[in-house]
This record gives C-alpha cells, sequence and structure tokens, in this order.
C-alpha cells in the first residue's frame, strides 16, 4: 500500500450554540487531494502545505485534506481525468498535461507568447481564463478551478551541445510535455515524444533524449544538472499550476466553506507568484555551481524562433473558440 502523507489532522470540537455545553465531536469534512509533483518542487509544495494548514485554521478542523505527492495516486496526465470522476477531492494540475484534452490551455504554452510570469499574471487578471476555460472545466470535466499559478518559464535543456539558434533543433529528440511544445519543436526540426517529468533523468541518461524544454524547477527537483550540460534560456513558455477541486464535492460543502477555500487558494496563488519571482533570481546561479553551462538566446536568434514557431499558434488559434480574443489579451497585457 503506498504510503501517503497527512498535512492536516484535527478534529475541531463544536460548541452548543446559546445552550452553554459542549455539543459532540463535529466529524470533519474530508478531502482526498492528488499531486503528481515532489516536495523537492518548493515552490509549488510549499504553497500547497500553507494551503491546506489555512483551511484547517480557518474552519476550526472541520475540514481535514489529506495530501499524497509524487504522483501516489495519479500521474499529471491523468489527474483531471481522476477528478472528474471523483476518483479524488482536489488536484493541483499542470496546464500542458490537459492541452490534449483541453487545447485552450496550451495558451500558457504557445511558443514565445508570454515575456515573462508578471506578464502572465497581468493576462490572467485581464481574465483570461474567463473567455471559456473556466466554464469548459466545469460543465464538461466537473471541475472547478480555485486558484492558478505559475511556473518558472520553460527553458531549454541539452545533453552536449547548447540551443543558440532554430538550426540547433535540428535532428535532435525532445521530450515534451503537450500537443503545443511538440509542434513547436517539430516546426524547428526536432523530433517530440511526449514524457512526463519523472522519467526525464533516465532518458538523458540513457540518452533516449538530447533535449527537453522545461521550467528551472524541474531540473532541481528532477536533478537534471547531474545528467545536462547546457541550459539555453529564452522564455520558451510559462506553464500554470491549477488548483482544483470536483464540482460534485464543491457543491456539497457549506458555502462558509467554500469561501474558506477560495480565500486559502487565492493566498496560495500570490505565494506562488511571490516564490517563483524569488526562485528564478536564484536559480541560474544554482545551475552553473552545478557545473551546467548556461546561455541566454540572443534576441535576433529568438525572433528566428518566434517566427519558425509561428504557425503553431496559427494553428492552435482555428482550433480553440475565441482564439482570438486569448491573443488579444496576451498583447494588451504586454510590458
Amino acid at each position: 500500500m503506498k504510503k501517503h502523507w497527512l498535512i492536516t489532522a484535527a478534529i475541531a470540537l463544536c460548541m452548543g450554540m446559546g445552550m452553554g455545553t459542549t455539543a459532540a465531536a463535529e466529524k470533519p469534512i474530508q478531502l482526498t487531494f492528488s499531486t503528481y509533483l515532489p516536495p523537492s518542487y518548493e515552490y509549488v509544495w510549499k504553497p500547497i502545505e500553507k494551503f491546506v494548514e489555512t483551511v484547517h485554521k480557518e474552519s476550526n478542523g472541520r475540514v481535514k485534506i489529506n495530501v499524497f505527492h509524487s504522483g501516489q495516486l495519479f500521474d499529471g496526465y491523468e489527474e483531471l481525468a481522476a477528478l472528474s470522476r471523483g476518483d479524488v477531492d482536489m488536484v493541483n494540475m499542470t496546464g500542458t498535461y490537459l492541452s490534449g484534452t483541453m487545447p485552450a490551455l496550451n495558451i500558457f504554452t504557445l511558443p514565445f507568447l508570454f515575456q515573462d510570469v508578471p506578464h502572465l499574471r497581468r493576462a490572467l487578471n485581464e481574465g483570461l481564463l474567463d473567455l471559456g476555460i473556466t466554464k469548459d472545466l466545469k460543465e464538461q470535466h466537473d471541475t472547478v478551478i480555485l486558484g492558478i499559478a505559475p511556473f518558472d518559464p520553460y527553458e531549454f535543456y541539452t545533453r552536449e551541445k547548447p540551443i543558440l539558434s532554430v538550426d540547433d533543433f535540428k535532428g535532435k529528440v525532445w521530450a515534451t510535455t503537450g500537443s503545443l511544445d511538440a509542434r513547436a519543436l517539430q516546426l524547428m526540426g526536432g523530433s517530440p515524444t511526449g514524457m512526463p517529468s519523472s522519467e526525464l533523468y533516465l532518458a538523458f541518461d540513457r540518452g533516449v533524449i538530447d533535449g527537453t524544454p522545461r521550467p528551472l524547477l524541474t531540473g532541481i527537483g528532477r536533478s537534471l544538472y547531474e545528467v545536462t550540460k547546457h541550459l539555453s534560456l529564452a522564455n520558451f513558455g510559462v506553464d500554470t499550476s491549477i488548483l482544483s477541486i470536483n464540482r460534485k464535492k464543491w457543491d456539497s460543502l457549506p458555502p462558509d466553506i467554500q469561501e474558506i477555500l477560495r480565500k486559502a487558494a487565492k493566498e496560495r496563488d500570490n505565494d506562488q507568484f511571490d516564490q517563483v519571482a524569488a526562485f528564478v533570481k536564484e536559480a541560474v546561479g544554482t545551475y552553473e555551481a552545478k557545473g551546467v553551462k548556461v546561455h541566454r538566446v540572443e534576441a535576433d536568434a529568438l525572433q528566428a524562433m518566434r517566427d519558425a514557431t509561428a504557425p503553431a499558434i496559427e494553428e492552435w488559434v482555428k482550433l480553440v473558440p475565441d482564439g482570438p480574443r486569448y491573443l488579444e489579451i496576451v498583447e494588451k497585457t504586454k510590458n
């Protein structure tokens, strides 16, 4: 049996209102929370811990959240389906892992679209999710979004040679997370293969893959600095961490508990945004200290990559209802 970690475990004693006597102990609301990410992904994990602690505290122990991490229950590709079926009550989904099911979520990893994490935040505040993502998740997948926060930008990890131009992608096997990053790499001459982050280390070590676009957090959390030689910084995409709850479970909760969960989720979002900003400032130095050579893609080379991958964005727009409106918000919120 897989071992699970209970982040909170408390039962509140309910006091009889106006009776002056102690009522019987109230049975707590049990919520099962699954995430494929391990605790080593600190800027995601620590806000989750705080979220669970806040819900426990603000509900006076009426809510007990049991957290299973590191894919103990489901991996990243399985989380939405598991939540939709009600196999778990809550998940912290990664946007790209859902992109095959919901193409609109590819907005976050359209190639070279977002300038940085603050740009993503401005777009979210402008209503990026309200163009259909929130509604479709609720109506088609029984999933209610509680909050959304960022990963740090996707950069390029490679085993042997750095990525400095479009030509450097050609002939290499790339581990990808979703359909859109795979298409972009294909347009630049690479050979994409879908792969969860948990498999990257062995794939690099055995020479199965030549590179992968992943956040800096993935490289540290999965120790990719031990099996890669180069890191090329290009802000390829800015993925999201989507805190969600099963719709039927959500509808069964008392209104005051719903409000507690929403407020705690908002705090989680803000906490993760802050932690990502701090992490990015330190991460490059960490890679260099580990012996990885860090490269910054020059502006002209970056523009050539944008030009080469533009068809991926055009194809996406045709697939997604209100696709142009998503892009309008992204353009409007640029610096």
